[in-house]
């Protein structure tokens, strides 16, 4: 089985967690079920790149990475 590596942001707003629901799908096991923005690392990025990419793409939004949990 291909690895595969992922990154995924933990957005903190106030007292609020942001998580978002994927659509409904073919596939139960991840129709409308939560998870959190993000997604694969592209050849040669490094997991912060990959992750302002994805927020950007997903969110249209710019952000400030504080930390890496």
């Amino acid at each position: 089985m291909k690895k595969i590596e992922v990154v995924a942001a933990i957005i903190y707003f106030e007292d609020r967690i942001l998580c978002l629901q994927r659509p409904k799908n073919k596939y139960n096991y991840i129709s409308e079920k939560y998870e959190f923005p993000g997604g694969k690392i592209e050849a040669g990025e490094t997991n912060e790149e990959a992750l302002r990419r994805e927020l950007l793409e997903e969110l249209n939004i710019s952000v400030k990475i504080k930390s890496f949990f």
